[in-house]
């Protein structure tokens, strides 16, 4: 099984992703938003702002940064990280881009009655 195939399947497990055509790239989403896109030179990923910083300054070469206009944009290198790291990564991504939950989502706490 090559890389794309590992990471193909790994989005695909998560609940409610889909792959869809971007520009002519694999690309994984939620329905919210995407999160992982396989690109040629790298596998793009929707991570939060500190976490690709540390990224960078921890390992370059895995985890190049691209410019996209202001944005710094992090390329992960994935032929140079484990499948068990490959997963962490787009977990945390796919995680990233799920909808926020908003009050009404949340859970009720069940109070019991005093007799």
């Amino acid at each position: 099984m090559n890389r794309e195939d590992d990471i193909r399947k790994i989005a695909l497990s998560f609940a409610n992703v889909r792959e869809v055509d971007h520009w002519k790239r694999p690309a994984f989403r939620t329905t919210r938003r995407m999160f992982a896109v396989i690109r040629k030179d790298g596998l793009w990923l929707h991570l939060p702002e500190e976490r690709k910083e540390f990224l960078f300054a921890a390992e370059p070469k895995t985890f190049v940064k691209y410019m996209w206009g202001r944005h710094p944009e992090l390329l992960l290198q994935a032929d140079r990280v484990s499948k068990t790291e490959l997963t962490a990564l787009l977990r945390e991504a796919y995680e990233h881009a799920l909808p926020e939950k908003t009050e009404r989502d949340r859970p009720r706490l069940s109070r019991k009655r005093k007799a």
